[in-house]
C-alpha cells in the first residue's frame, strides 16, 4: 500500500472517531441536563404537594429513565474510548507525515499499527464511516472528488444509531449523470 493511501485511511479513521466522540459527549451532556432539570422539577412538584400528582410522577419516571439510559449506555465512557482511538490515529498520522521517504518496511510497520489500533475499535457504523471517507477525501490533495461516496439522506439521519451493515455505498463516478 502506498504512503498516500495509508495516510488517507488513517485520516479517515481519525475523523470517524472524532465524530463518534463528539456525538457521545453531546448525548452525555444532554442527558445530564435532562436528569438535573427533571429531577429538580419532580422534587419541586413533590415538595409543593404532599400528595403524588401526575406531573411529579411523570417527571420522576423520566428522570429515572434518562438516568438509567446514561448508566446502561455509558455515553461518557464511549466518548473516552473514541477519544483514545482518535488520538492513536492522529499520532500515527503524525509519524507518517514526519517520514518523507518511506521504505516498504516502514509502510508495512504503519499498516501493522493500523491493524493494532483497529483491534480496539467497537463495531463500525457504515454511514459514519462513509462520511469520514468523504471528509478525508476532501481534506487531502491528489484524490479525485468523483471518488466520494453517495450517502442517502436516510443514512445521514440515522447513521449515529443504525449500522446499515451490508450496505454498499456507491461512488459518484459509478452513477451515470452524477458529478463531484
Amino acid at each position: 500500500m502506498d504512503r498516500d493511501l495509508i495516510r488517507f485511511n488513517v485520516l479517515r479513521n481519525a475523523l470517524y472517531h472524532t465524530s463518534r466522540r463528539l456525538t457521545f459527549e453531546r448525548w452525555n451532556r444532554w442527558c445530564n441536563l435532562a436528569v438535573l432539570l427533571l429531577g429538580a422539577s419532580a422534587f419541586a412538584e413533590a415538595s409543593r404537594r404532599l400528595q403524588i400528582s401526575e406531573i411529579a410522577l411523570y417527571t420522576g419516571f423520566a428522570t429515572a429513565l434518562i438516568g438509567g439510559l446514561q448508566l446502561v449506555f455509558d455515553f461518557a465512557g464511549k466518548a473516552r474510548d473514541h477519544q483514545a482511538l482518535q488520538r492513536d490515529y492522529y499520532h500515527l498520522l503524525a509519524d507518517i507525515e514526519e517520514c518523507t521517504d518511506a521504505t516498504d518496511a516502514v509502510r508495512a510497520a504503519w499498516q501493522g499499527r493500523i491493524s493494532r489500533i483497529a483491534a480496539d475499535e467497537p463495531p463500525m457504523l457504515r454511514a459514519l464511516d462513509a462520511k469520514a471517507y468523504n471528509d478525508a477525501l476532501a481534506g487531502m490533495v491528489g484524490f479525485p472528488q468523483d471518488q466520494r461516496l453517495i450517502i442517502p439522506a436516510w443514512h445521514r439521519i440515522f447513521g449515529q444509531f443504525w449500522a446499515f451493515e451490508g450496505h454498499n455505498y456507491r461512488m459518484v463516478c459509478e452513477v451515470p449523470g452524477k458529478s463531484a
